[in-house]
């Protein structure tokens, strides 16, 4: 390793989330993100021998692999409350075509919306497996017009659906709104600590405003009896976050150079 790289190598690893990753508090000197790209820039151009490809790929890299905290807002500023599900338990009779159990993750994110309608009264579009968790006694003061389930569906085989991340949000859209984000306003997200910031870029893709409501305190634990092995545990989820950040940067940027395909 050369003068440059070994340089290089310390810096990145001093960095906040070479600490996460050994369990260790980020020391006061590490640096900010606004000094972490231009270390993040150097090494992947020593590592492309390209400088000018690295300056385009690195905030990229860096915002998707290193930035994991949404941006958030006030309750107030919300016009509407999405919420996205994480993870579910296997229905009794262990058939994939049939609903799945919401499972206890759900229910506590269905207390995060309960959460935010108790402090702002909004509309509520929320994936199936919250929605069904509203309807327990416990939330009897939430008013059933507030609810609006986005429910999976069976295609012409009878084979279940459930729908993406993206397609709860196109969903919502083509459903409830005309297909006209302007109509949607600003939404309250809720979702996983982990996954609400891709929850938060899917929603601005398609052109609703989206932040994570300052005061609610989202789930970071996982369900090791989830039915999707994804959501079971922390390194397994947030790796496959991060790539999926990537490939939505890297769809958006393909999308943008050849916009006629």
């Amino acid at each position: 390793m050369d003068i440059n790289r070994r340089k290089l190598a310390f810096g990145l690893l001093s960095l906040p989330a070479a600490a996460a990753l050994n369990g260790c508090a980020v020391p006061p000197h590490s640096p900010r993100p606004s000094e972490f790209l231009p270390l993040a820039t150097d090494r992947l151009a020593l590592e492309l021998e390209d400088r000018s490809t690295a300056e385009l790929l690195a905030p990229a890299i860096v915002d998707a692999g290193f930035m994991m905290a949404p941006p958030k807002d006030e309750i107030a500023a919300a016009s509407l409350v999405i919420g996205f599900a994480f993870g579910n338990r296997p229905n009794p009779q262990n058939d994939p075509n049939k609903l799945a159990l919401p499972g206890p993750m759900n229910r506590v994110l269905a207390h995060c919306c309960a959460a935010v309608y108790r402090k702002k009264a909004l509309p509520m579009y929320l994936q199936w497996e919250i929605a069904r968790c509203l309807l327990a006694p416990e939330f009897a003061d939430i008013p059933r017009h507030a609810i609006i389930s986005i429910e999976p569906y069976w295609d012409a085989q009878g084979t279940l659906v459930y729908l993406s991340t993206d397609g709860v949000v196109e969903t919502i859209l083509k459903n409830h709104f005309a297909n006209d984000p302007t109509l949607a306003g600003n939404a309250a997200i809720i979702g996983h600590h982990d996954h609400v910031k891709r929850c938060i870029i899917t929603c601005r893709g398609r052109r609703i405003h989206g932040f994570a409501p300052r005061g609610i305190a989202l789930p970071r634990w996982y369900d090791r009896r989830s039915a999707q092995p994804w959501t079971r545990r922390r390194d397994l989820y947030v790796l496959q976050d991060v790539a999926a950040q990537l490939s939505m940067a890297a769809q958006t940027r393909i999308a943008q150079a050849y916009p006629n395909g």
